[in-house]
């Protein structure tokens, strides 16, 4: 049987880390991991439904890679929300829920097309396998809520912790093997450990963290604004620490209260931006990232501009903005539905008004001089990724030998989206 496989992902900081999980595992069965479906026998492919159009790009992708006549076996969201649609397209496909990573061995050894559902993660397996200086650790699956809009909840729909020793041994594998950045993930981290120890116990995992030797940097992942202000004055403390990123991702998804209680968010847009305003004022130069879904039912000119207003007005540094999708097994798909072209230009305009902002903001980056860390490089185009201390991407004309390196740069243009600098010194 053939020992080479190939894994394409898709979606999500948590499904990156389930691709991690297998390629650790299949790795320390003797398998060599390739970077091409034309050079493997075994084809994985991790997948995300969150949108109907990534439904459509999956299938369509599925399809192309069934037709390339290796065993495939399909993992992630779609393989256990949308088992029967995978099937349509690759009746021969092995499917494996996200629940299931760890147990990758045996099905790519299975002579038969093969269905493994668990119905929670056990995390018996963490990822051993670094993307470069770059280690994803996930902390948790699931989470407490019922959003109207989210098909995520039907394939990871309970809240299971890792026991913080669990993840400071993985924390600590990486750092040995050389990781720079440990991007702490979950699919909502601010409930993390509420399961296990019936406290939102993310504080106590950073300090834990924070407590490991090293030189590396913490990124943390997404936090729902429903849960953040119980422990708030904590995570501005652990903030204030030199080796974590003063940058957070707090999904608002919509300025509006109304929309929002259609979403069942369980909080209000002033919330959100109590949130904000209280990181700003103790945290210094802090990078906020939010969410914004376009286009919701229930969502009028009048709400849209909510959410047009707290971006600009609150001077959001980054915003993921998405058109609302109907999917399969959730509320919203029930409710009266805003029409496409009127989703389509609320998006346009709402992008536009971002773009412009965060612009401005960096903008006033250029003619700086910082220390920035290179965590990410491009070999072909030539370049590399630094990060500033709030986790802004600059762009410099690098090459891969100084990954994982420090260096001091200046500033020279700003874009939306990025900076680009000039290296004046290589640190280390």
């Amino acid at each position: 049987m053939g020992k080479r496989v190939y894994i394409e992902t898709y979606g999500c900081a948590l499904n990156k880390a389930d691709s991690l999980i297998m390629k650790s595992v299949l790795s320390e069965q003797g398998y060599e991991i390739v970077d091409s479906p034309n050079n493997a026998d075994i084809i994985i492919v991790n997948t995300c439904i969150v949108r109907y159009d990534t439904e459509v790009r999956m299938l369509k992708r599925i399809a192309e890679l069934s037709k390339l006549g290796k065993k495939l076996v399909v993992a992630g969201c779609m393989a256990r929300a949308m088992p029967a649609k995978v099937r349509s397209v690759a009746p021969a496909a092995s499917l494996v829920s996200p629940q299931a990573v760890h147990l990758i061995k045996g099905v790519v050894e299975s002579s038969q097309p093969t269905m493994l559902f668990n119905e929670v993660k056990s995390w018996v397996v963490m990822p051993k396998i670094i993307d470069g200086v770059i280690a994803t650790i996930p902390v948790a699956e699931g989470c407490l809520d019922e959003c109207s809009y989210c098909i995520v909840k039907v394939s990871r729909p309970h809240l299971r912790s890792v026991p913080i020793e669990r993840v400071i041994e993985a924390v600590k594998d990486a750092v040995s093997k050389g990781a720079k950045e440990i991007e702490i993930t979950a699919q909502d981290l601010s409930v993390y450990g509420y399961d296990l120890y019936g406290k939102y116990a993310l504080p106590d995992l950073l300090r834990a963290i924070l407590e490991i030797e090293g030189d590396f940097m913490i990124r943390i992942g997404q936090l729902n604004p429903k849960y953040l202000p119980h422990y708030i004055d904590e995570i501005i403390e652990v903030l204030k620490d030199p080796r974590v990123y003063k940058h957070l991702h707090i999904p608002v998804q919509s300025g509006d209260n109304r929309v929002l209680s259609l979403m069942n968010r369980g909080y209000k847009a002033e919330d959100f931006i109590n949130i904000v305003t209280e990181l700003r004022r103790k945290i210094e130069g802090i990078h906020i990232a939010t969410d914004i879904i376009v286009g919701h039912p229930g969502e009028d000119e009048e709400a849209f501009m909510a959410s047009v207003r707290l971006i600009a007005e609150y001077e959001i540094d980054r915003v993921h903005i998405a058109r609302y999708s109907p999917r399969p097994f959730t509320k919203a798909i029930h409710m009266p539905q805003v029409p496409d072209p009127v989703k389509k230009s609320r998006s346009t305009y709402i992008e536009r008004v971002y773009e412009e902002v965060a612009t401005r903001i960096n903008i006033e980056y250029v003619g700086s001089r910082a220390e920035v860390i290179v965590t990410e490089v491009d070999a072909i185009r030539g370049t590399a990724i630094g990060r500033l201390f709030n986790y802004r991407p600059v762009v410099l004309d690098l090459g891969r030998e100084v990954l994982g390196k420090k260096a001091i740069i200046e500033i020279i243009a700003a874009a939306f989206y990025d900076l680009k600098g000039k290296v004046i010194e290589i640190l280390d």
